[in-house]
């Protein structure tokens, strides 16, 4: 049944309110990945996202209770939901409200599905998905790291190992991104304004995002992210791949290792990453680094328009 509870969309007035809630919302309120306005504000300006039709803020009882954003990729004709609650007295509705908001939105756009991720062992999260109609496709595991010592590997023969470039290289990480997840469920391709906008990010390190090279192509790749920036103690492998031409040549477990490596270097204590866990393959290199799993997901699909 629609949800009554008003529903209005994002202005930019509304940053230092809607700062609070995502934090509260996530999680992340004194943590290290809490966000600051400025931040936000980088947040929301990603090439594409359009937060003043895309973004959604929803009251109860005069309080601010849930917010909503509707990532499109277009490339793939799909949008992304993200929602999140905080502090009310009856969430389904306020999680109710908020889905009515985004699939009305995601109708308007030119594309097919909708998907959005639940926590495994939210019951009620996953009725209120399950009865607007979407149904689980994807299961996704978080893994985390922590300890004192690494594993001593080197790359192959004829391998190299060198940080991204500044100016110079924001192409050949969308080029190596693109082609390491081309054929991957729900990825959706790349362009240079993407990842110069994420890479400007207060998470994000040039010198942590890692090329494996021979000669003068890019190889294989780790993306490496601190949410609090220099100095936190938490890092986050966000995106890790090997081009398709350079598959089956043992660089997937040394690849990983380095951005644990560079992680470790900056005083990071714990190290976190996000897998399809139907990627077995993927799941005996993280396992044989010591990352075990510590949450499950599941991503959820509404096919529109018919």
């Amino acid at each position: 049944m629609p949800s009554t509870m008003p529903v209005r969309p994002f202005s930019w007035d509304d940053l230092p309110r809607w700062t609070n809630l995502y934090n509260a919302a996530f999680g992340l309120a004194a943590t290290e990945g809490e966000f600051d306005e400025p931040e936000m504000h980088r947040h929301l300006s990603l090439p594409g996202l359009d937060p003043e039709r895309n973004c959604f803020i929803t009251q109860e009882s005069d309080v601010d209770a849930g917010l909503a954003i509707l990532w499109p990729e277009l490339p793939i004709r799909r949008a992304v939901l993200q929602m999140g609650v905080s502090g009310v007295h009856s969430p389904q509705a306020v999680e109710q409200a908020l889905l009515d908001a985004a699939i009305e939105r995601a109708s308007g756009l030119p594309v097919d599905l909708l998907h959005t991720q639940m926590p495994s062992e939210d019951d009620a999260g996953r009725r209120t998905l399950c009865d607007a109609g979407f149904l689980p496709v994807r299961q996704y595991a978080t893994l985390r790291w922590s300890g004192d010592a690494l594993p001593k590997e080197d790359l192959p023969h004829d391998f190299a190992l060198r940080p991204f470039r500044p100016g110079l290289d924001s192409q050949r990480l969308a080029d190596i991104q693109n082609a390491a997840f081309t054929d991957s469920w729900g990825f959706s391709p790349n362009t240079v304004e993407q990842i110069e906008a994420r890479v400007a990010s207060k998470s994000t390190t040039p010198e942590g995002i890692l090329f494996v090279t021979r000669g003068d192509d890019v190889a294989a790749y780790n993306w490496t992210v601190r949410p609090a920036g220099p100095g936190g103690k938490l890092g986050r492998i966000a995106m890790t791949g090997v081009h398709p031409n350079y598959r089956g040549m043992g660089l997937s477990r040394p690849t990983v290792l380095a951005g644990m490596r560079w992680l470790a270097s900056q005083g990071a204590e714990v190290i976190e990453l996000e897998m399809d866990s139907s990627n077995l393959s993927a799941a005996r290199v993280y396992r044989s680094l010591g990352f075990e799993k510590v949450a499950d997901t599941v991503w959820f699909e509404l096919r529109l328009g018919g």
